[in-house]
C-alpha cells in the first residue's frame, strides 16, 4: 500500500478537512473533523514511513500528504 490514491480518502460532503498529496488537493473527498483525519492516518500502520502532526509520508512514496482547510493552512494538532 506504498502508492496513494485519492480513493482512500472518504468520499463525503460539509467536510472541512482535505488530503493535500505533493501539490494536489481534491475538494471532493476529506474529513468532517480532525478527529477523521487523525484515526485515516492512523490506519496505515505500518505503511507510515514517518509522521508530524497532520504531515505524513507513506513508505516508498515520493510526496509528503497533509491534511488542510479549505485555504490551503495545515491541521494543527
Amino acid at each position: 500500500m506504498a502508492e496513494f490514491s485519492y480513493t482512500q480518502v472518504p468520499l463525503q460532503n460539509k467536510c472541512r478537512w482535505f488530503v493535500k498529496h505533493g501539490a494536489t488537493t481534491r475538494y471532493d473527498r476529506g474529513f468532517r473533523s480532525k478527529a477523521e483525519a487523525d484515526a485515516w492516518i492512523n490506519a496505515f500502520g505500518r505503511h507510515l514511513d514517518w509522521r508530524a502532526g497532520y504531515v505524513f509520508r507513506l513508505k516508498g512514496g515520493q510526496y509528503d500528504i497533509s491534511v488542510i482547510d479549505r485555504q490551503g493552512v495545515l491541521a494543527k494538532p
